[in-house]
């Protein structure tokens, strides 16, 4: 998961995105967050867990490109 704060996260994503987006989407990073481990700890995704957190709009595009793909 990207943490913005890191500034080795941050060169990495950069790499990232200069080498891969000239042969597909490269979507925008997941933020790291407490909610994922205590979303597992509930045993709910992290969607019922915390709606609002800003890993679920991000999640819901990629599953959707995901279902596309394999209709």
């Amino acid at each position: 998961m990207y943490d913005g704060r890191n500034v080795q996260d941050v060169r990495t994503l950069d790499l990232i995105q200069q080498q891969l987006a000239k042969v597909g989407i490269v979507y925008p990073p997941i933020p790291r967050s407490t909610a994922f481990a205590d979303a597992s700890e509930e045993h709910v995704p992290l969607a019922v867990y915390n709606r609002k957190n800003p890993a679920v709009p991000i999640s819901n595009r990629l599953q959707k490109v995901w279902r596309n793909c394999h209709e």
